[in-house]
């Protein structure tokens, strides 16, 4: 191979040369930034439940309460029992399990949307709104030994003039308030006016008659999960939770939340891999065409080769290395383009809807149910190995097409092109 020449013929070529790598350059772009953009998107679908730590939120629907007096709980979140909680703590990929009661309190005076939580001393620990704990404004955070203890949304705080050391009535309950949290932090998954410890929301569930009317909710039982599983078994983690709760269960995950996404992110994430591939394959077969128009405008010159001397091997890897590097400049170019429009996606922002029965809040009051969600920047970013794979396979299909298209024109006979010179 003669690399002086192969860059004279490629410079010469200015207009082919430059169509070549433009071709291969957006079919490459295109590959790398739709599963760019998938891969945000999916690491978008993760934000609400990662940001309280868990994997998987499984809840059970149940009967909408006979009377709205007192505790009671949303049809969303029916009583998860203590064996059911055990089972699903056996599980294979299950890490580890953060339980929760979360009701509504119809006082005379006021609602509250109160949260009962496991106390955490560690965040690394800390799994569902116990995470809240690196969230604290004002105070400090519920201790594992509290009891009629609670800390406050700073949101609803505001609004009702509630301050620290103040006192609030939780179903009869006076409960001392400890601390303020931004409940934001959080995701809006499970959020809630008031926190308190677990041990005491089970107490006032157990005792509601509201509750107990349409439950049977026992000693130990919880209506939240926060599951935190391993990400290979996740999948097979959210079917298996489903199963244990049956027909009546809710279960959501990073899938269920990339469900509401969209229509452009389901297609992009069903289909991204197809869509990049076909783009790609269109600018191989422009390669092909360019490199099959140029050797025809090169007889002439290939002949000349012939006559004096090179071997048909020679031509073959002269011609053929023309296209890998033509292949290779365009992904280059490609790889480029993807960052830029990577770049472009990381500046948006994408709003992710919370599921209203993983924030319940009633549809009959003034104003109706709040629609909760979270909006975060697009986390667009270039997958490397899928980069690198779209930049192999251009060249590799460069150097195929060159294979075949200069074989076949390095059979020219040499009399019979220059027989008229």
């Amino acid at each position: 191979m003669n690399p002086g020449y192969l860059f004279t013929e490629l410079l010469q070529r200015r207009r082919r040369s430059l169509a070549v790598v433009i071709s291969i350059a957006l079919g490459v772009s295109l590959f790398i930034s739709l599963q760019a953009y998938g891969a945000g998107y999916r690491q978008a679908a993760r934000a609400p439940m990662a940001l309280i730590g868990a994997d998987i939120a499984a809840q059970r629907q149940g009967d909408v309460p006979e009377a709205f007096e007192g505790p009671v709980f949303p049809h969303s979140t029916a009583p998860i029992h203590r064996d059911e909680v055990e089972a699903i703590r056996s599980l294979p990929g299950v890490e580890s399990v953060g339980e929760a009661v979360l009701f509504w309190d119809f006082d005379p005076d006021q609602f509250l949307v109160v949260l009962g939580l496991e106390p955490t001393v560690s965040i690394d620990k800390a799994v569902g709104p116990g995470r809240l704990l690196t969230a604290v404004r004002d105070g400090r955070f519920l201790a594992q030994n509290d009891h009629l203890k609670a800390v406050v949304d700073v949101s609803f705080a505001e609004e009702n003039s509630i301050k620290l050391d103040d006192t609030v009535l939780i179903a009869g309950r006076t409960f001392s308030i400890v601390g303020l949290v931004d409940t934001s932090r959080t995701g809006q998954v499970a959020n809630a006016n008031i926190y308190i410890p677990l041990v005491d929301a089970r107490e006032i569930a157990g005792s509601a008659a509201s509750v107990l009317a349409v439950h049977d909710f026992q000693k130990g039982d919880s209506n939240i999960l926060f599951i935190k599983a391993n990400q290979a078994q996740a999948e097979n983690v959210t079917e298996a939770v489903e199963e244990l709760l049956g027909d009546q269960s809710l279960v959501s995950s990073a899938q269920s939340f990339g469900k509401v996404l969209g229509a452009s992110f389901q297609l992009i994430d069903q289909f991204g891999w197809v869509i990049g591939l076909t783009g790609l394959l269109v600018a191989i077969a422009g390669l092909l065409r360019s490199i099959s128009s140029n050797l025809r405008e090169r007889r002439r010159d290939i002949a000349l080769m012939r006559a004096v001397g090179w071997l048909r091997i020679s031509i073959v890897k002269q011609l053929t290395a023309e296209a890998v590097v033509l292949s290779f400049a365009g992904g280059i170019a490609g790889l480029g383009i993807a960052s830029v429009i990577t770049f472009i996606l990381n500046q948006t922002s994408v709003n992710i809807p919370v599921p209203w029965e993983l924030s319940p809040t009633p549809h009959f009051l003034s104003g109706g149910a709040l629609e909760m969600g979270l909006t975060i920047p697009l986390p667009a970013q270039i997958d490397w190995i899928t980069a690198s794979a779209a930049l192999l396979l251009a060249v590799l299909c460069g150097a195929g097409v060159g294979i075949v298209l200069a074989g076949r024109a390095a059979n020219i006979k040499p009399a019979e092109v220059l027989q008229d010179e």
